[in-house]
């Protein structure tokens, strides 16, 4: 660089910083910084769980670290209670709500984590399969709405209480609940009665389509939307295609923004791993081909439509669970964890890419077998509601003979053996024959106070060299003890558990604990050419 340059870059630098300090004494910077942090956009994932407890686990913390190393500055924290069909008018929690205990514990891990937290609490249908939240309602006289009114604005103000001691930093005040908006008069109510309870900023999250429908948008602070828009007729769409189906929303949204004179956020925003996903955003049942790439591709389409978009202050992608290792390459799920569409995600988001870790090899020569032709001297059978018969002649995998189960509802295999080291090992393997596709078998260990730790699904292809787990067929799985809490630690039990509410046989064979080794990086030495001059650079070497 010339002197004159230096001159030039040194002279501004230092005029900068006298203006930077001249804006510091009337104050002005924060000013600045406050502005920027009013107009940042919410960049969330949805949080949800579905059962009490499960918010409080160890592994839940886990996950939440997960979702703020997305990049992700807020999460919409999921509680449901329930009604029991569409006519009815009482809505209470049930064994499957989670505790306000849940809550406030992931409230405070997420603002450890720097995470903002909009608490948005559901009604669901508890009986009532064919019907959905949208539908609750119809055909109610005034007095029924009266009813389901008021046993709403008491199951709202609880979690607006909840939301206002704990510091959630907003609040939803309901989802998705199409037959009601209509009712006006009785929603203004209930933000009114929200708003003595509550004090922070509120949103209500409309289901695609119904957004400009509603008539008392006066009434809250930003307009939500659940934006699982249908966008091409195509299985395979490119983005420049799903992009231009997304402009007439665009259009519609921008629309509602200017005359409602108000932000919108997508309180919900999601795509299956499946094939065709783009079609039908919104169907969680519907079955299909897993379909990565479409995923990451609805993703990127929806970013480049509407985050630069001058009204749109945010969206919650749809959805990141409790469980730290959720999602991966053969999930047809929602969530984009392990997925392409994580790191688009991260890409928008301001985070690294997913690091991937070098995968290692198995060392046969350091194993604790557990069974193969027969239990192995110091391991015995302690299963429980389960008929097990551990010298099974047909089917087997190899030798003459195998393990037979057949589990009672969440009956289980399972295999005892004195406190043992698992420092050693790296995996537990074994392989399995599943009686049908739907079977669903998990995978855990006991430490030495027998506590169980973390299950895993077997079927995870993650453990299976990317192959499914098909039935009928015998199938090689090998989990990290790491996966399982098991690495590294006193064991005194495996087990293999029917996670079925229903009996269920399976079969299984050769299985032990397997050490590993890793790549060795060497340097490797490589002359130039031209000049004969040695150059050392640092190569991978697989060996």
């Amino acid at each position: 660089m010339k002197a004159k340059t230096v001159l030039t870059y040194t002279t501004a630098l230092a005029s900068l910083l006298a203006f930077a300090v001249f804006l510091w004494g009337l104050g002005a910077i924060d000013l600045v910084a406050q502005a920027r942090s009013q107009a940042q956009k919410q960049e969330g994932i949805a949080y949800a769980s579905w059962w009490p407890g499960e918010y409080l686990h160890p592994d839940a913390d886990l996950a939440l670290t997960h979702v703020a190393d997305t990049g992700a500055n807020w999460i919409s924290l999921l509680v449901t209670q329930y009604q029991d069909n569409v006519s009815s008018t009482t809505i209470c929690s049930t064994t499957g709500t989670p505790t306000d205990a849940d809550l406030i514990h992931v409230i405070a891990q997420a603002h450890s984590l720097g995470l903002k937290v909009m608490l948005k609490p559901h009604v669901d249908l508890a009986n009532d399969p064919t019907h959905w939240r949208g539908q609750i309602g119809q055909g109610f006289t005034d007095s029924e709405w009266n009813a389901w009114f008021s046993s709403y604005q008491d199951f709202i103000n609880h979690y607006a209480q909840l939301a206002q001691t704990y510091g959630a930093d907003q609040f939803c005040v309901g989802t998705e609940l199409s037959a009601s908006e209509s009712r006006t008069t009785n929603w203004r109510a209930v933000i009114t009665g929200v708003r003595g309870y509550y004090s922070g900023p509120l949103t209500y999250a409309a289901n695609h389509g119904d957004e400009t429908g509603l008539t008392w948008w006066d009434a809250i602070d930003i307009i939500g939307v659940d934006a699982y828009y249908p966008l091409t007729s195509k299985s395979d769409p490119t983005v420049a295609e799903l992009k231009a189906a997304w402009q007439p929303y665009v259009a519609t949204l921008a629309a509602l923004a200017s005359d409602r004179g108000k932000s919108i956020i997508f309180t919900e925003i999601g795509y299956r791993s499946q094939d065709g996903t783009n079609q039908h955003p919104w169907d969680w049942q519907i079955g299909g081909t897993v379909d990565l790439e479409e995923q990451a591709d609805t993703y990127q389409a929806a970013f480049e439509s509407v985050f630069a978009q001058p009204w749109f202050a945010g969206m919650y992608w749809w959805a990141w669970e409790t469980d730290p290792f959720q999602g991966g390459p053969c999930d047809d799920g929602y969530t984009p964890c392990d997925k392409p569409a994580e790191d688009v995600l991260r890409s928008w988001y301001g985070a690294p890419p997913r690091v991937s870790e070098p995968a290692p090899r198995p060392d046969y020569s350091r194993t604790l077998d557990v069974y193969a032709d027969g239990l192995y001297s110091g391991w015995e059978d302690w299963s429980w509601d389960a008929i097990v018969n551990l010298a099974s002649s047909n089917p087997v995998y190899s030798g003459t003979q195998a393990i037979s189960i057949t589990a009672q509802a969440w009956g289980t295999l399972s295999l005892h053996r004195s406190n043992f080291d698992s420092t050693p090992y790296y995996w537990l393997e074994f392989y399995v024959l599943k009686s049908s596709a739907e079977q669903q078998l998990r995978a855990f260990a006991n430490d030495e106070n027998d506590t169980e730790l973390r299950y895993r699904p077997v079927d995870d292809c993650r453990y299976t060299d990317g192959e499914p787990v098909g039935p009928g067929v015998w199938m090689r799985v090998r989990i990290p003890l790491r996966d399982l809490n098991a690495g590294g630690r006193q064991l005194q039990r495996v087990s293999i558990k029917n996670y079925n509410d229903q009996p269920s046989s399976f079969g299984l064979d050769e299985m032990r604990l397997v050490g590993a080794t890793w790549r060795v990086h060497l340097p490797i030495v490589v002359r130039n050419v031209a000049t004969s001059a040695p150059e050392s650079h640092h190569q991978e070497r697989r060996n």
